[in-house]
């Protein structure tokens, strides 16, 4: 097969990324733990390489587009990635992966699959402009280390390999990859290419030869390669950010379709002529400058409602102290995931300050979005952010041209270093660790800790009281009905649990108190250090 330029193989990358980042939020939801999948790392491979490679049992999940595309393409699972992604559908992380995956656990895998990758069709329709469908994924179990073929595909047939990192919570560290034959790859590229409006004879063009297009003084136009750049890095960050405010939220978050513009100050402060939330990103370490986010009032409302345990609570009319201290802490969450996928984005360590949370009605005048100027030129990244049924509205990103320009230099120089289509290669992972003197160590957490409480005292937190729990079958779940009895795991004389929105704090016994169940506090748990 001819070789993809390689402009052609970062197009991929863009839609692997933003395909598999919607594909992560999806299965983040579904499981209820942090899930991540980034980084694509690409280059040529075969399907003897591969086998020779994970010499293991894998789950092989074969993705057919049957609307807006035509072709199909592999995702390659090790067995003990598909056995803990099945024990979580299942509800049970701790249960230990079977040597042999049945078909019980074989159909959990192929749910998790489909929602995954009906999340990621969905993500690649609003690039392309038109509706993109698949078919229900079909798995294949198969012994990649007895010499068992890769169904439909000879040893020696060549295809595009994208190694993606994937993370879910602290259960998988791996890699996933994702096979793509040469013809499908072609196409993509086609389609993103007119999706993206990018000119015909990009492709032809040395990488290398773009990073001039951005030494430039003071032009205040984007070019299409900038929107694109800073398209797929707003993409990768507030995909990380909606699977933070997923997890900490416990609602499916989506925010997704980013859409570049050059405005100012004073056009903003004119379409959103209401009360908004405003925060401040400043970068402290890795980048230099900052950032705005702007939440209407009514979303910041909804979302403070969710920090609190209760979305059906009446939006009050103006928000009140404890409202932003809930938005601001998760702001604070999303954020700092963002950080951390930009990190792995530019490939060095990107950190932020706290972010600084305020309150502001631009229906006033002489109110102010940052120290800029209002007629001077800013880069607005606007999406649309969906969290479950409650909110379906748009987030808006603000920040100066230069410090946009600063993060698009930064992006293109990772994509055109040398190395950037290495095959899959092994981590090695170095812990450095330093030790102040303890009393210094002590003080600081004190204070630290002194600090946080004082931040959110004010956010009630739902209490429960857990007498016991059961694991059973799923089949057995199944056969349940009115009259049933499930034996509990613990015994009649027993203290409960006593959970804190979901998190062990104490353990007491039941007592009877004006005719309403209590629990008397027996035992306090610490938290450990």
């Amino acid at each position: 097969m001819s070789e993809l330029t390689p402009l052609q193989l970062d197009v991929i990358a863009e839609s692997g990324n933003i395909s598999m980042g919607s594909a992560a939020t999806a299965l983040s939801n579904l499981l209820g733990q942090s899930v991540s999948i980034t980084t694509p790392r690409l280059g040529y491979t075969t399907a003897g390489e591969v086998r020779a490679r994970y010499s293991m049992p894998c789950v092989l999940v074969r993705v057919s587009y049957i609307k807006g595309l035509t072709g199909n393409h592999i995702l390659v699972l090790t067995h003990n990635d598909a056995g803990t992604i099945a024990n979580m559908m299942m509800g049970d992380s701790s249960l230990p992966v079977p040597e042999i995956l049945d078909e019980m656990y074989l159909s959990a895998v192929s749910e998790a699959m489909n929602q995954m990758m009906g999340s990621s069709a969905t993500a690649l329709a609003d690039m392309f402009g038109r509706p993109v469908d698949i078919s229900p994924p079909e798995l294949e179990y198969v012994d990649l280390g007895s010499g068992q073929d890769i169904s439909g595909l000879e040893d020696e047939a060549r295809m595009i390999e994208v190694a993606f990192d994937f993370k879910i919570g602290e259960h998988i560290n791996s890699t996933m990859l994702q096979l793509l034959p040469p013809e499908f790859a072609e196409q993509m590229v086609a389609e993103l290419s007119v999706g993206l409006d990018l000119p015909e004879e990009t492709s032809k063009i040395h990488p290398q030869a773009s990073l001039e297009k951005f030494e430039y003084g003071n032009d205040i136009k984007l070019e299409h390669m900038e929107e694109d750049a800073i398209s797929e890095i707003g993409n990768i960050s507030m995909g990380a950010a909606a699977t933070a405010l997923s997890t900490l939220l416990d609602k499916r978050v989506d925010i997704t379709t980013p859409r570049v513009s050059i405005t100012t100050s004073k056009e903003v402060k004119s379409n959103f002529n209401l009360p908004c939330v405003v925060v401040k990103v400043k970068y402290s370490k890795g980048l230099e400058g900052e950032n705005v986010l702007i939440i209407k009032e009514s979303d910041a409302a909804i979302i403070g409602n969710l920090m609190m345990g209760d979305p059906n609570i009446p939006v009050p009319e103006k928000l009140d102290e404890i409202y932003l201290s809930a938005v601001s802490e998760a702001m604070n969450q999303m954020v700092g995931a963002s950080a951390t996928a930009l990190s792995e984005l530019i490939n060095r360590l990107v950190d932020i300050c706290p972010p600084e949370t305020e309150y502001l009605n631009f229906a006033e005048k002489d109110v102010e979005i940052d120290e800029h100027g209002e007629d001077d030129p800013l880069v607005q990244v606007s999406f649309r952010m969906e969290i479950d049924d409650l909110i379906d509205s748009n987030l808006i990103q603000l920040m100066p041209l230069s410090f946009a320009r600063e993060m698009i230099k930064d992006l293109l120089n990772v994509l055109h270093e040398p190395d950037f289509v290495p095959a899959v290669e092994e981590k090695k992972e170095v812990t450095v660790e330093y030790e102040p003197p303890a009393r210094m160590e002590e003080a600081l957490a004190d204070a630290l800790n002194d600090m946080q409480i004082d931040l959110i005292r004010d956010i009630p937190v739902q209490v429960s009281g857990l007498l016991g729990t059961r694991k059973i079958p799923l089949r057995r779940l199944l056969e349940l009905s009115a009259g049933s009895i499930v034996d509990l795991n613990c015994a009649a004389d027993e203290p409960l649990d006593v959970l804190a929105n979901g998190k062990l704090v104490a353990r007491g016994e039941i007592v009877l108190v004006n005719d309403r169940f209590g629990v008397k506090i027996s035992e306090i748990i610490r938290p450990c250090s």
